[in-house]
This record gives C-alpha cells, structure tokens and sequence, in this order.
C-alpha cells in the first residue's frame, strides 16, 4: 500500500492532466462556451477535493477495499470527465 501522501501527489497530478487537456481541447476549439469549459474545470476540482478527502479518512479494518475502490473510482471519474471533455460543443 502506497502512503497516502503520494497517492494525493497522484489524485492532484491527474487532476492537473484533465484540466491542461481541457484548456488544450477549447484552445483548438474556440467555438465552444466559455460556460462549459468552466463547468467542467469545476467538477474536475470537485472530484480533486472529493478523493482527497477520502484518502485523508481510511477505514482501517477495510484498507484493501477501501483504496481498490478508490482506485476503482477514480478510473471511473476520469473516463467520465475526459468523454465529457470530448464532447463539449
């Protein structure tokens, strides 16, 4: 198991990725509302601050669990915002 202070530097490292590709994404595509662009920088940041605070209060008799559905999780939500980012207008 990773210390979860590196796993933080991981959760706020793919959280950097998703919003530079965004910007990137409406850099080359200029036609697309200022308000979707910050829609979604928005709920990349609530998803930073959600799995952060997760990662600050582990259930200790379930470690295991916990952090492969964080893993699980955070697969999920990436996957989900990057299509999101994909199919902005």
């Amino acid at each position: 198991m990773a210390k979860r202070r590196i796993l933080k530097k991981a959760v706020n490292g793919v959280c950097a990725d998703l919003l530079q590709e965004l910007l990137a994404y409406k850099q080359n595509n200029p036609s697309i509302p200022d308000a979707d662009v910050e829609n979604t920088a928005q709920s990349i940041i609530l998803m930073q601050n959600d799995f952060v605070a997760r990662l600050s209060h582990v259930d200790k008799h379930q470690v295991k669990r916990f952090f492969d559905q964080l893993q699980d999780d955070l697969a999920v939500s990436t996957n989900e915002i990057i299509d999101h980012i994909y199919h902005l207008s």
